[in-house]
């Protein structure tokens, strides 16, 4: 993997995971959403003003696009579960830490597969 690629895969997993960390963060001081068309244009709205939202969603866009320049350098069967997997460990982390979310051994347990998993791609 080219230099090019190991920053264009790592800009995808950091925009990714920072970018659902602040959507986390927004929608905690919104509250619970209505589910129904009235709802979904009032969240719109309530995003459109968000300048911290419109920000995320930016950084989301943008690792979007680094993800398609990743995709065009490389193969799928290796990016994908490399990229995802480290999304998961990130946001688990983050999660815990950020929002104190409660942790239970088996996820502790799913992690540690996933991380064994990451070796196993990276090293076949």
């Amino acid at each position: 993997m080219s230099l090019t690629s190991i920053s264009l895969l790592i800009f995808a997993v950091v925009s990714a995971v920072s970018s659902q960390l602040v959507f986390k963060f927004w929608i905690a001081k919104v509250g619970d959403l209505p589910i129904s068309g009235g709802g979904t244009l009032a969240l719109i709205g309530k995003i459109l003003q968000s300048p911290l939202m419109l920000a995320a969603l930016f950084l989301y866009g943008l690792g979007f696009l680094s993800w398609v320049y990743l995709l065009s350098r490389n193969s799928l069967s290796f990016v994908y579960p490399v990229v995802l997997s480290l999304n998961i460990i990130l946001i688990f982390v983050f999660s815990r830490l950020l929002f104190s979310e409660t942790v239970s051994v088996l996820q502790m347990a799913g992690i540690a597969v996933i991380i064994a998993g990451i070796y196993l791609v990276f090293t076949a």
